[in-house]
């Protein structure tokens, strides 16, 4: 052991003697073998062959001369039956599966043999930082002042000179263009100065059930949801600063059963009819008479087949007294007293839907400002 660390190399004698030494200190072989390489250097031996080795000497063997030469040639991965690569894959989670792929042809076949099904990616992104998430595994890439640097579960830091949002599509792009993927739950917040495009990120159509996109430009919103399977996409959430109504021509929209529309741009009571499809619905209205509008929007519900519930935040602006005008308008009066603490003050009114054994419930309850209150209605069968 007192022998430089280049003659160890030199001498497989010394080498095959430094493996031993290994064995007798009776230490996991992951743990022998950092200290042999932390011994004689790194490139001294391959791990396989340090295996051979120690496990030889661990079951009796002491013969430092042993030819290999006659040996079969070692199994590698590849040599494994494809039925018994498929048996492992099956019990590997998507994430995992998803590292085969960059293997060989052979085995991304086996990995891509079983359609990848996600429950959750998460995806942000912005100037400075990008996150993104697959079920429960988080990865965050982060721009500094020459490059970035990327973190991902149970792996060292690893750096790059690349720009951060191009080092993160070099991961994220393989994996979301993946043949077949299917995602329960896919979230996209676009908050950076650079323009994706839906072909920069995903596979199209791309197949996810429920979608959220936060996006400050509606014209990527559009492109981003036209991105998704019409049909396939039950329910979608959308954050822009802009106007919806671009959203309602879309075959993801009309095909939908539940949609959420937030926005600080309010829809007029007349652009309701575009929800006449949906099973559940919630979004920003904006009223400019309330005596005429309230009887509109409740004879318009009214009338949707697939009606179950909505959430409407109902705005007044330049009126006030939002939640004041909308009970009027149904003929209900507002309670007067003081409220106790914490307590928020909810009017409950019940409409009979004419021909019909159904009614509509609403329940109109105050939002904090005069000009806005929230109004939940639902389908009583």
């Amino acid at each position: 052991m007192e022998a430089s660390s280049e003659t160890l190399k030199e001498n497989h004698h010394y080498l095959k003697a430094a493996i031993y030494y290994e064995v007798l200190r009776k230490k996991p072989i992951f743990k022998s073998y950092r200290n042999f390489c932390k011994t004689v250097g790194r490139d001294a031996m391959e791990y396989p062959d340090f295996e051979f080795w120690y496990y030889r000497f661990y079951h009796g063997s002491r013969d430092f001369d042993y030819d290999r030469s006659a040996d079969p040639k070692p199994k590698t991965l590849v040599d494994i039956p494809v039925v018994v690569m498929k048996k492992i894959a099956e019990y590997l989670d998507p994430v995992e599966r998803t590292r085969l792929r960059s293997m060989n042809h052979t085995i991304k076949a086996v990995a891509d043999f079983f359609p990848p099904l996600f429950e959750k990616i998460e995806i942000s992104i912005f100037n400075r930082s990008l996150f993104w998430t697959l079920n429960d595994k988080m990865f965050v890439c982060t721009k500094e002042r020459n490059g970035c640097s990327l973190r991902k579960p149970n792996c060292a830091l690893e750096k790059s000179e690349k720009c951060h949002i191009k080092k993160s599509l070099e991961y994220l792009a393989p994996l979301l263009k993946m043949p077949n993927i299917q995602v329960n739950h896919f979230s996209l917040s676009l908050l950076c100065d650079e323009t994706l495009t839906p072909n920069d990120l995903l596979s199209v159509p791309f197949n996810a059930k429920n979608v959220l996109i936060h996006v400050e430009n509606v014209n990527q919103v559009v492109q981003f949801l036209s991105a998704m399977t019409p049909g396939h996409l039950e329910s979608f959430c959308i954050d822009t600063m802009e106007n919806h109504r671009a959203i309602f021509e879309t075959d993801q929209f009309k095909q939908a059963k539940s949609v959420k529309l937030k926005s600080v741009w309010g829809l007029n009571v007349g652009d309701l009819t575009n929800f006449s499809h949906l099973k559940r619905f919630k979004c920003n209205l904006r009223g400019e008479n309330v005596i005429e509008d309230v009887p509109r929007i409740r004879d318009r519900v009214s009338t949707f087949e697939a009606f179950e519930s909505c959430e409407l935040s109902f705005c007044t602006i330049p009126n006030r007294f939002a939640m004041r005008g909308f009970a009027d308008a149904l003929g209900e009066e507002i309670p007067i007293g003081p409220l106790k603490e914490g307590e928020h003050l909810t009017i409950t009114h019940r409409y009979r839907i004419p021909d019909s054994n159904a009614s509509l419930e609403f329940k109109i309850e105050e939002k904090g400002e005069e000009y806005r209150c929230i109004v939940k209605i639902i389908k009583v069968r």
